[in-house]
């Protein structure tokens, strides 16, 4: 019986190493590397490939993150998940003025070329937006959803 026990421990744990595995093996090493030094500390961390690019999500202090890589092994986007409270101040003073009495959510930090905006969902009696705010307080109308 213990080594039945044994055996199948084993078995199990190989198994789970193939899986886990199987999501980088046919990821470029150069891509790989070019994560583990920009994000050494990342943690839950999990590929997929798109077309020409490698997205990969994984949490960092705490914090969900998803990033993308194109086939140079180049960091082209990041983007994660935020609270209203963490916008910067021009940007909630924005959303106050023009979007007063709006329901905020869905906000999401995007990273890329240098640049950072804000995509962000809002509410207003019935019409559902997606916005785009720059880090200065400017919004723009990305798509009316309803």
């Amino acid at each position: 019986m213990k080594k039945t026990l044994v055996t199948l421990f084993a078995l199990l744990t190989i198994g789970m190493t193939v899986t886990l595995a199987a999501g980088k093996a046919d990821l470029d090493p150069k891509i790989l590397s070019a994560f583990q030094k920009e994000f050494s500390f990342a943690k839950n961390v999990k590929w997929e490939e798109e077309g020409n690019l490698a997205r990969v999500i994984f949490s960092l202090n705490d914090q969900g993150i998803t990033a993308w890589y194109n086939s140079d092994a180049e960091l082209i986007t990041t983007a994660r998940n935020i609270l209203y409270n963490q916008l910067p101040i021009s940007v909630m003073r924005s959303l106050d003025k023009q979007y007063t009495g709006a329901d905020i959510f869905g906000i999401v930090e995007i990273c890329r070329n240098d640049e950072t905006w804000y995509q962000i969902r809002a509410d207003k009696k019935g019409k559902k937006l997606l916005l785009k705010a720059s880090p200065s307080g400017n919004i723009i109308v990305l798509k009316k959803i309803r």
